[in-house]
């Protein structure tokens, strides 16, 4: 039996807006330093039948791809990825980058390129040490 997740009331939700439209203006005075595990994450889709050059319809489920492959043992078989989107990964960049948007002047260490910086972690660079 699984524990249902406890609800707020909107008195509680109109208190903790009050609360953190009153810290608003320290933000701005706040500093953090986050770091570690910069990675670069690229979000596909699996085909499972292609329509055309530009159109496909998506595998429905990992268990679908699963089957796919199990198929495929000792055979030849394609397995055809598109990518939908690629952003900045990893836990410390992802934080990181949401608490300088946010206006904390935050100091990060991490690997995010080499020798360059990628480019998916230019934006987040400009916001952060």
């Amino acid at each position: 039996m699984t524990k249902a997740a406890p609800t707020t009331t909107q008195p509680q939700r109109s208190q903790c807006a009050r609360h953190l439209a009153a810290a608003a203006q320290r933000v701005p005075r706040l500093t953090a330093f986050v770091g570690l595990d910069g990675f670069v994450d690229e979000i596909l889709h699996v085909v499972d039948k292609r329509e055309s050059a530009t159109r496909f319809t998506r595998m429905p489920t990992i268990a679908r791809l699963a089957e796919r492959l199990a198929g495929a043992a000792g055979q030849s078989t394609n397995i055809e990825l598109v990518s939908q989107m690629t952003k900045l990964g990893g836990n410390g960049p992802i934080m990181a980058n949401a608490m300088a948007a946010f206006g904390v002047k935050v100091s990060y260490l991490g690997i995010l390129g080499y020798p360059n910086l990628h480019p998916v972690f230019a934006e987040f660079a400009q916001r952060a040490q």
